[in-house]
């Protein structure tokens, strides 16, 4: 009965993973940006560089994070690909 309860709560975690993809990418092109914009402030003789190169590192990040969450999510699925098969293989 455990297992039962315990597939749906697995499988409600990895869409919630999967959907906080998007938004790991938007807020990370954000924040990189916004701190781009106050070394602007600060150094305005970096104009536009700063929003750039701080967007253009906030991209990198999320892009990082998400290629981190699709692994992560993967190396789960092949594990329980395994032990279903090795479940399988015993029963039969």
């Amino acid at each position: 009965m455990a297992k039962e309860t315990k597939a749906p709560m697995e499988n409600i975690r990895e869409v919630g993973e999967l959907s906080a993809i998007g938004l790991t990418l938007v807020f990370a092109t954000v924040i990189g940006y916004y701190i781009g914009y106050l070394v602007e402030r600060r150094w305005p003789d970096l104009a536009p560089w700063g929003g750039l190169s701080g967007a253009l590192i906030g991209i990198t990040a999320g892009y990082l994070e998400m290629a981190r969450t699709l692994r992560r999510i993967s190396r789960r699925m092949e594990q329980k690909k395994e032990v279903k098969s090795e479940i399988d293989g015993s029963n039969s």
